[in-house]
């Protein structure tokens, strides 16, 4: 592992998880440049100009790094992709570390000051009514992050002390888990990594030479919906199958 506790280094990091794509380019603790995009669905199309734009106002070239991370999710199948790919293209010419971040851990750290003994749960949109949920307390994660159907994850809310908080996209895509009675739900802007927190936890990361793997904890929509992709294709769901690993 490659540590990353100097000053003058600079490091730039990536959050494709969701629907707003995040470029943030800085050195502890300076954020020097930040783009944040809505573009659902369109992460391609804008990543690569953000993340020239963000060298470009440095007046450097990707090989002046000293790191690149990426948020490794758990979020949009497409998204971590794109956002993986774009940090390996940067990172192989010029031998730059890698390190990846998780989302709900970035999302705890920066609400960290409004909750500081309680508990506090993340929720993420994961689609087909689940979301993507872990707790955390004193900064300290309660349990791994896993996807739940809507209905669980209120159950699991419903059992836990009064007094916890909540934050995320998830909350707000299933308006039922905003009226959770013992529940206080932290303030919108809280549900997205501020630049200065994206920075932070870019700039606390282990880096290595090897990349991170995304974090996926259910099956894409492709694979979901196989048979019929498979079907509109012309090709045999045996055969369309083979072309896509066994989820684990």
């Amino acid at each position: 592992m490659i540590s990353s506790d100097t000053s003058s280094s600079r490091y730039l990091a990536l959050n494709c998880a969701e629907e707003r794509i995040q470029v943030v380019l800085g050195s502890p603790p300076e954020v020097m440049f930040s783009e944040e995009i809505l573009c659902p669905g369109q992460s391609i199309r804008h990543l690569p100009t953000a993340i020239a734009r963000a060298l470009g106002v440095q007046a450097m070239g990707a090989g002046g790094l000293s790191g690149i991370a990426c948020v490794r999710g758990p979020g949009s199948f497409t998204g971590l992709r794109i956002a993986h790919a774009a940090m390996h293209g940067l990172s192989r010419p010029h031998a730059i570390p890698m390190a990846g971040l998780q989302y709900p851990q970035i999302l705890a750290a920066q609400a960290e000051p409004f909750v500081r003994d309680t508990e506090l749960w993340v929720l993420t949109y994961a689609r087909k009514g689940q979301v993507y949920i872990q707790g955390f307390k004193a900064g300290m994660p309660l349990a791994p992050v896993r996807p739940l159907p809507v209905p669980k994850a209120h159950e699991l809310l419903q059992s836990r002390p009064a007094g916890i908080f909540l934050l995320g996209s998830g909350l707000r895509k299933n308006p039922e888990l905003l009226a959770l009675p013992k529940a206080t739900v932290l303030p919108q802007f809280l549900d997205t990594p501020l630049p200065s927190s994206l920075l932070a936890a870019a700039c606390a990361a282990e880096y290595s030479s090897q990349p991170p793997q995304p974090l996926y904890l259910r099956k894409s929509d492709a694979e979901d919906n196989l048979e019929s992709i498979a079907i509109s294709r012309g090709i045999p769901t045996t055969e369309a199958r083979k072309h896509i690993p066994d989820f684990e």
